[in-house]
C-alpha cells in the first residue's frame, strides 16, 4: 500500500508547482546531501497505473464510487504551501481510489496528535544534520519508538535488521563498513516505505555582504553563529 502511494504522487510536480522549484525530489530516507547517500538506490517513478495494480493485488477493489479505502490526512499547520500540498495529495490519491479527508488543526494540537500516533496520514519535516547517525536513524530505529515524543519514530516502524545496520553505521570507525551498512539500510527502507519521501526542502537565506562565517557547520542556519563576524 505504501509503495502504491509512492507511485501515485508526482514529486516533481510537488517541487515545481507547490514549492516553486525551491527543493529537490526525494529519493529515499537519506537526502542527497547526507553522508553515505546512495544515488544508485531504487527510485520510485510517478506511475499511477502501477499504483492501481498494487492496490488490486492487495484485494482493495473500488466500490461503486471508485473508492477503495478512505484515510484521514492531518495537514501540517505551517502555512499555505502545506495546505496546497494536502489538496494535491487528496487529488492524486483520489485518482487511484484512495479517498482522503483533510483535517486541519493548530501547531500545538498537530504536534500532540502526531506524537501520539493519532493520524492516518500526515506531513513532517526532519533535519538530517551532518551524519546519518545523528539525523536519519532516529526516525526508523525501534528503540526510538516513544509515544508522546515528537520527531521520534512516530510510525512505530520496527525492523531488527534496520536496527542492526544503523547501530553498525553509528559505531564503526571504518568508512567502508559504514558505507555498506547505510547502503543496505537504504535498500530495505526504500522497499518497505515506512515513510513516503516527498522532497528535500531548501530554505533560501539572505546574508549581508558584511557578514562572514555565518555558516560553518552541517547545521547550516540552525547553528549558533558563534564564528560569525561583521566588517
Amino acid at each position: 500500500f505504501r509503495q502504491a502511494i509512492m507511485y501515485a504522487l508526482d514529486r516533481k510536480f510537488i517541487v515545481e508547482r507547490i514549492w516553486f522549484g525551491i527543493g529537490k525530489e526525494a529519493q529515499g530516507p537519506f537526502t542527497s546531501k547526507t553522508a553515505f547517500f546512495n544515488p544508485d538506490a531504487f527510485k520510485y517513478s510517478h506511475n499511477p497505473d502501477l499504483a492501481r495494480e498494487l492496490l488490486e493485488e492487495m484485494g482493495l477493489k473500488p466500490d461503486a464510487n471508485g473508492v477503495r479505502v478512505s484515510l484521514k490526512l492531518l495537514q501540517s499547520p505551517y502555512g499555505g504551501p502545506w495546505a496546497r500540498l494536502a489538496e494535491y495529495v487528496k487529488q492524486a490519491l483520489g485518482e487511484i481510489g484512495v479517498n482522503v479527508v483533510v483535517e486541519s488543526t493548530d501547531a500545538g494540537a498537530f504536534a500532540q496528535r502526531v506524537s501520539n500516533w493519532d493520524f492516518d496520514l500526515t506531513f513532517n519535516i526532519l533535519l538530517q544534520f551532518g551524519d546519518p547517525a545523528l539525523g536519519v536513524s532516529r526516525s526508523y530505529i525501534s528503540t526510538n519508538i516513544q509515544k508522546g515524543v515528537m520527531f521520534s519514530n512516530t510510525m512505530g516502524y520496527e525492523n531488527p535488521r534496520v536496527d542492526e545496520l544503523f547501530a553498525l553505521g553509528a559505531s564503526s570507525i571504518d568508512p567502508d563498513a559504514r558505507r555498506a551498512a547505510y547502503k543496505e539500510v537504504q535498500d530495505i527502507l526504500i522497499d518497505e516505505v515506512p515513510v513516503v519521501w516527498l522532497f528535500e526542502m531548501e530554505r533560501p537565506a539572505f546574508v549581508n555582504v558584511r557578514a562572514h562565517d555565518v555558516v560553518t557547520g552541517a547545521n547550516g542556519l540552525y547553528d549558533d553563529f558563534a564564528q560569525a563576524w561583521v566588517d
